[in-house]
């Protein structure tokens, strides 16, 4: 339209031109160069604007037209042009007027372009656009239908000016009068001739197309299958790629579908599939040649020749079984089987597609599902229809092979289709077809896989159930270490349906159940997985299973080490045990063993308060528990180790108030004496330690210490008769070892000499003496010691008794007397010198010098007879000093001795007091003053 339009502006323009008495121009020529005259004016060229006025209608230009040829004009090239283009106007308005369809429409403006044309043509037979004029004319005549008149000019046309623009048009038009009129010989020659010009000329496909249908209406159908095939080429492919069907215009459609049918009508006349093999050999496959095998196949079902239609459709399968379209084509091998009622036909179709396009196949090599999801589907039909047909098939039989095809069938679907919606009731099916055929460990698994490894479906909580039922099944049929390893696994199946399917009616019951083989086995971690779920149940499960699950937990948190919470788990089992229940001692003896462990390990980490009050705590959970003496004694002996010397009593003493007869008590009497003694209760620790010295059935060693240590006890206590009784107690029993037996001896001669008894203490001083003088062999120096201190404090009375005798008138019976009990007392210093004890020799010495100057003394303070005159006093007092003399002499020899034992490093109390006396005695040489250090340091 808008080029007609074009055209109808021209032609407007023209007239307007033609009326102003110019002649329009429509190509530049080249101007003659101006002289500058009037002559000028006969070359000059008026430039017509290709914008008509816009006020200018197309009936007032043909007026304008024919006014412009009723003039008498002799430029004949105006005058054709101007009836040309009038006759153009007068076409283009009735083809308006045609298009419009109004009641005013009466066809003359296009009678009266064919007069106009015939007339030009007529006039100037050599007019240069002649070409256009019989071009016009054609169409004219055809709008009149007088299609004989237009074929007479258009074969005029192409025969006068093959060259025209027009030409290949002219030829298409002729083309379609002669096939309209059955000239197909005809027909095909101008086909051809369109075709010839090439797809520029606009008219290349329709040419084609037409040619075609020329060549089969002759009858030359494999002839003609050449021209539409190019017209499908032309159409259906870009780049040598198929063009989507959705993409094509309905007139390209239209056109390709009528291309199809006609080469589908050809094979179908000459020899079917097998001839369209042939041509394809000698000539290629389009991308389309599926669509050939497709409209061959359709013309067969058109026909109701199902199983040819089944072979069209299949041929181009097994002629390129990689094609994209192939496997399309054969499920249409299917489809005809199916209308055409081949039961065993369908189904050996279906076997067919399934393993020429199962994935994996050489079809999928270098494609995705998202490349041919029609494919995908139709592959996962095909599988399902011959699972469930040989399912059927298999549950009618009973036979196993008939079993094993569908299961075959049933895996072929999960392998294709693993995350298809209906692949968990797929892998249920599966499962029940292995079940169905005694292939229960199989079944078992594929029930499991159904169950868990999808989301949530109809079929879940059943597939797992009937997991278990198979895992029973299979177990039942082997042995040794297949058989525990199928147990296990059945177990875990247990756990995982339960878990999974918790308001299954079974669940609970199939938990606890797995619980049991569980701990059967040994595996306390699982089992304490497991009873925890079964004791968090909401709602909770029946207390049965509750009791059980809480026991096992109980047990296999005890195995495991974890005591703290075994000790409430077996609390919980308490719980659940009626007062009468035989279980209920054995659950106790566990809670105090959970406790008692809990203590151990807090006391091997080195918390003491911890265990203390775990081991305490047995008795008060478990007082009936046979470990609950032995924990309360190991508390205390945390406590004593830490020094907790009053809890450590404390537990002790409820230790023996409970089990008097405990094996322990021993135990308990040291530990408490211990308590007692680090507690400052002295007494009460040496009644303790009297008692295990009581004891008969501890080693001798064992009782001598704690007498001992009882005795030393009672005298810190200030329980000196006590103190006083267990030393005694303790000579009598442990007279050897010699020193302690001493020791207690010389104690006990202490205590009563600070109670001013004398007898007493002179009873244990002989004790001591005779003690070490009948040890013999046996003799140690501290018995001698004690026995030269003893010997030497048993001169003491002698001494007094020495010092209490007066020398008086007549001295001779007097001094006697006191020579005696001098004598008695050397005697005695004399004996202690024999033990060797330098503290007594000294002290000896000095007590020995000391009875000399004392008794020198004496004499010289004697009594003097009465009635001596004063010389006679003299010679008396004279003869005194002669007897004084000698004794006076041993004293300082005897003080000298004593002071001489400083060379041998001895300086006690008695060399001092030797040395003191010879001051007095010998003041020229005992009696100087030593030198300072002042002076000392004065010299330097």
């Amino acid at each position: 339209m808008k080029a007609r339009n074009t055209l109808a502006s021209a032609l407007v323009a023209g007239a307007v031109a033609l009326a102003l008495g110019a002649s329009p121009v429509y190509s530049a020529e080249k101007k003659p160069k101006p002289t500058g005259t009037i002559k000028d004016l006969e070359t000059r060229q008026i430039q017509i604007d290709k914008d008509p006025p816009t006020n200018v209608q197309p009936q007032q230009a043909i007026e304008q037209y024919k006014r412009f040829l009723e003039l008498q004009s002799d430029n004949e090239k105006m005058r054709a042009e101007a009836m040309r283009r009038l006759g153009d106007l007068q076409v283009e308005v009735d083809e308006a007027a045609r298009a419009a369809g109004g009641d005013d429409f009466n066809g003359l403006e296009n009678k009266e372009a064919i007069k106009l044309y015939e007339s030009l043509l007529a006039a100037y037979p050599k007019y240069e656009r002649n070409d256009a004029v019989m071009y016009q004319l054609s169409r004219a005549y055809e709008s009149e239908a007088q299609p004989e008149k237009a074929l007479a000019v258009l074969d005029k046309m192409v025969t006068n000016y093959p060259n025209s623009k027009w030409a290949t048009e002219a030829q298409f038009r002729r083309g379609e009068i002669l096939f309209s009129a059955a000239r197909y010989k005809d027909s095909e020659r101008a086909y051809a001739a369109v075709v010839a010009a090439g797809p520029e000329s606009g008219y290349y496909d329709q040419g084609l197309y037409k040619h075609g249908w020329s060549l089969f209406k002759q009858g030359r159908g494999e002839e003609s299958v050449g021209s539409f095939l190019k017209v499908i080429d032309r159409v259906l492919t870009r780049d040598g790629k198929l063009r989507e069907r959705d993409s094509l215009q309905r007139p390209e459609r239209e056109l390709t579908d009528d291309a199809f049918r006609a080469v589908a009508i050809t094979f179908y006349d000459i020899d079917g599939p097998a001839s369209l093999d042939a041509f394809l050999k000698q000539r290629g496959d389009p991308v389309y040649a599926h669509l050939l095998y497709e409209s061959l196949g359709n013309l067969y079902i058109e026909k109701e020749r199902y199983q040819d239609a089944a072979l069209a459709f299949e041929a181009f399968a097994k002629r390129r079984p990689d094609d994209r379209f192939a496997p399309s084509l054969q499920m249409r091998t299917i489809e005809a089987y199916q209308k055409g009622g081949f039961a065993s036909l369908v189904l050996e179709g279906k076997q067919a597609f399934v393993e020429r396009y199962a994935f994996g196949s050489a079809f999928w090599a270098n494609r995705t599902v998202q490349d041919a999801p029609e494919v995908a589907a139709q592959l996962k039909a095909n599988q399902k229809d011959l699972a469930e047909y040989y399912h059927a098939q298999a549950q009618k039989s009973k036979k196993p092979e008939d079993y094993s095809v569908a299961a075959r069938w049933y895996r072929a679907m999960l392998d294709s289709f693993p995350q298809d919606a209906e692949a968990p009731a797929t892998r249920y099916l599966l499962g029940e077809v292995l079940f169905e055929s005694g292939r229960f460990a199989e079944a078992a698994k594929e029930y499991e896989r159904t169950a868990y490894d999808y989301p949530a479906h109809a079929k879940s909580a059943a597939a797992g159930y009937a997991a278990l039922v198979a895992y029973t099944k299979h177990e039942a049929t082997i042995t040794g270490e297949s058989k525990a390893l199928w147990h296990r696994q059945g177990i875990e199946s247990q756990v995982m349906f339960a878990t999974s399917f918790p308001e299954h009616p079974e669940s609970a019951r199939v938990l606890t159940k797995a619980d049991q083989e569980l701990f059967a086995l040994n595996d306390f971690d699982r089992v304490i997985e497991v009873s925890q779920q079964i004791l968090e149940r909401k709602p909770p499960v029946s207390t049965q299973f509750q009791r059980t699950a809480s026991t096992l937990l109980a047990h296999s948190l005890f195995d495991r080490g974890r005591f703290a919470e075994s000790e409430l788990a077996y609390i919980r089992v308490q719980g659940f045990l009626p007062a009468n229940d035989p279980d209920r001692p054995a659950i106790e003896e566990r809670i105090a063993a959970s406790v008692y462990k809990q203590a151990e390990a807090k006391q091997t980490a080195g918390d003491a308060t911890g265990a203390v009050d775990d081991f305490l705590r047995v008795a008060v959970l478990a007082p009936n528990a046979k470990v609950s003496a032995n924990a309360e004694y190991d508390a205390a002996s945390i406590l004593l180790n830490n020094k907790q010397w009053d809890r450590a009593s404390q537990v002790l003493e409820s230790f023996r108030r409970k089990y008097p007869g405990h094996q322990l008590n021993p135990d308990v009497t040291r530990s408490l004496a211990v308590a007692y003694l680090e507690t400052g209760r002295a007494g009460e620790s040496a009644a303790e330690f009297e008692r295990i010295a009581g004891r008969t059935e501890e080693p001798a060693d064992v009782r001598r210490e704690a007498l001992w240590q009882s005795a030393t006890l009672y005298e810190k206590a200030g329980s000196q008769a006590n103190a006083a009784r267990v030393y005694a107690n303790y000579v009598k029993q442990f007279p050897s070892p010699l020193d302690p037996a001493q020791n207690a001896r010389q104690r006990l001669a202490d205590m009563a000499k600070a109670q001013n008894d004398v007898r007493v203490r002179s009873q244990w001083i002989n004790e001591i003496i005779v003690a070490d003088k009948s040890a013999g062999a046996a003799r140690t120096d501290r018995s001698k010691y004690l026995a030269a201190k003893a010997t030497l404090e048993t001169a003491e009375p002698q001494v007094a008794m020495f010092t209490s005798i007066k020398l008086v008138v007549p001295l001779d019976k007097s001094l006697k007397a006191k020579r005696g009990a001098m004598e008695k007392v050397l005697a005695t210093y004399g004996q202690a010198l024999d033990y060797g004890v330098a503290e007594v020799t000294t002290a000896s010495n000095y007590g020995m010098a000391e009875l000399y100057r004392q008794l020198a003394a004496d004499l010289m303070t004697s009594e003097r007879p009465k009635g001596l005159d004063e010389e006679s006093r003299e010679q008396y007092d004279v003869l005194l000093e002669e007897q004084a003399f000698p004794f006076e002499e041993k004293a300082i020899e005897l003080h000298e001795t004593n002071a001489a034992r400083t060379g041998d490093g001895v300086y006690d109390e008695w060399v001092q007091r030797s040395f003191d006396v010879l001051a007095k005695l010998k003041p020229a040489r005992y009696a100087k003053a030593e030198i300072g250090e002042e002076y000392v340091q004065a010299i330097r």
